[in-house]
């Protein structure tokens, strides 16, 4: 797990806050930043990365946060953000909403859009950081859900808002598997505590969306299954296999492409790793359903642009 610190305390009164709006604009996206009083401005910040979910912890000074119409909006910057207050009040601006968050409460906001924070007194919270794609292909569309509050008081609500701050604590050393099960447990968890929240469209984008999802990880657990087909999945979850192609659809993708693109990558993320190197790449590649070896090697090539050999070779340096 990648850990991150920023702090300026360590730099001269008069440098700290260009500083801060640096950190801050690189560690989320391109936004302003206003202080009232530069001299005796002060903040810390600490990120940990999590296969695609970043979490951000702030203490700092009181300011104003703006990302107006006039920063660069790219499809790199596109997030959503989950402020969790700790201590201090916030208000979030977004969507001709805004809210008022005290400690134990959180909100979401996105970042494809315009949105201003405002902190009055000393603050301390947690903001996670995700890719808006990531958390939408559960949940359905959010922009409903921007600047409202969500509190710890409702049993899911809490279960959320103490797993991110038990995640905020974690230490860096965690292994890639751990960190991709955390991070996938994080959105199962954030999308639990917003659910009850969505409107009856947004309820039926849910289910599909929330279907979608458990098909794939059905097909994660399943790769090395040679049953593993579009009927016998449909028949598992009870849907047809029109059904079941109009969900991947939705990704520009089909049931066949995914299932091939799963096995490949859970090949490769083998070979890269050493841990591994005592299996042959036939026996991965089989342990992941490939039974023709020449079929995988035209596929894998096409893939990555090499063969899995050179693959393996070029992951050791």
């Amino acid at each position: 797990m990648m850990l991150s610190q920023f702090d300026t305390t360590q730099l001269r009164p008069q440098d700290r806050y260009d500083y801060w709006q640096d950190v801050v604009c690189n560690t989320f996206v391109p936004l302003r930043c206003k202080v009232d009083n530069t001299r005796d401005f002060s903040a810390t910040l600490e990120t940990r990365e999590l296969a695609n979910v970043k979490v951000v912890s702030i203490s700092a000074s009181p300011q104003r946060v703006e990302r107006g119409k006039d920063h660069r909006y790219s499809a790199a910057d596109e997030f959503i953000l989950v402020s969790l207050a700790q201590r201090g009040r916030a208000c979030i601006h977004q969507d001709n909403r805004e809210v008022n968050l005290a400690a134990g409460e959180f909100c979401l906001y996105d970042t494809r859009k315009p949105y201003q924070l405002s902190f009055t007194e000393h603050f301390q919270q947690t903001v996670i950081r995700i890719p808006y794609r990531t958390l939408v292909d559960r949940t359905g569309l959010l922009d409903n859900l921007t600047a409202l509050r969500f509190s710890n008081q409702h049993p899911f609500g809490r279960l959320a808002f103490d797993f991110f701050m038990g995640v905020a604590a974690l230490p860096a050393e965690q292994s890639s598997l751990v960190q991709n099960k955390i991070a996938e447990q994080s959105l199962d968890l954030l999308g639990m505590a917003i659910s009850p929240y969505l409107t009856e469209k947004k309820s039926a984008s849910l289910s599909r969306a929330t279907l979608l999802h458990r098909i794939k990880q059905h097909i994660g657990k399943h790769l090395d299954s040679p049953d593993l087909t579009l009927t016998q999945v449909s028949q598992h979850f009870d849907i047809s296999s029109r059904y079941m192609n109009q969900l991947f659809n939705d990704e520009q993708t089909t049931f066949g492409r995914f299932v091939l693109m799963s096995r490949l990558e859970s090949c490769a993320f083998r070979l890269r790793q050493a841990h591994y190197d005592h299996l042959t790449v036939s026996g991965i590649a089989y342990r992941f359903g490939f039974l023709d070896m020449a079929y995988f090697s035209r596929v894998f090539k096409a893939r990555f642009g090499m063969t899995a050999r050179e693959l393996r070779a070029a992951s050791r340096g």
